[in-house]
């Protein structure tokens, strides 16, 4: 290969090799079948192919001092071909991943305090928050309000947790003493 192909090639089965094994190891618990870790995997074992074929028909060329510079290139893009896809659904997975532990971690403090209606649980759980200066606010991704949310995150320094998270009824009565919250602290300036 030539030299900065090489050094392309080899920087690219290093990164999707480690995005693998991170995939792998934080993929989804409960998902049967994750589409995009499998199309990784075969399109990195496609570029192991390659690099197989490669070194193959290189010994060949070498002893044979056959001109198979042609089929060699081919080959080569094959390779960054099948790397390069390969990247591309390891980061679509690894984006994946990321929402979904953020989200976890986001609520899992919370978890005990959901109900299937708002109750004395959630209403403490606030008060600690807004003593401890941690009071979060749930996004709802089928009613947003991206003004008001960039307010809260910038002008009040409350933490937004991800629209892409289960809401639960207790959420929704979180949030809203969080709004009232919001509606006093702003009448007293």
């Amino acid at each position: 290969m030539q030299s900065k192909i090489k050094y392309i090639a080899i920087a690219l089965f290093v990164i999707d090799a480690i995005l693998i094994v991170v995939n792998t190891k934080y993929r989804d618990p409960v998902a049967s079948a994750i589409p995009d870790l499998s199309n990784a995997k075969i399109f990195y074992f496609l570029a192991i192919l390659g690099l197989m074929m490669y070194g193959g028909l290189w010994l060949i060329v070498c002893f044979k001092k056959i001109n198979l510079k042609e089929v060699l290139k081919l080959i080569h893009l094959g390779i960054i071909t099948a790397l390069t896809i390969s990247v591309f659904f390891n980061l679509r997975l690894a984006k994946t991943n990321y929402d979904r532990i953020t989200c976890n971690n986001g609520i899992a403090a919370y978890y005990e305090y959901f109900e299937r209606d708002c109750g004395s649980k959630i209403e403490k759980r606030f008060e600690a928050d807004v003593k401890n200066k941690e009071i979060k606010y749930f996004q709802d991704e089928y009613n947003p309000n991206w003004e008001f949310e960039k307010r809260l995150r910038d002008q009040h320094g409350i933490e937004l947790i991800s629209s892409s998270c289960t809401m639960f009824t207790s959420m929704h009565c979180y949030n809203d003493l969080v709004i009232e919250y919001i509606k006093k602290k702003d009448s007293l300036r």
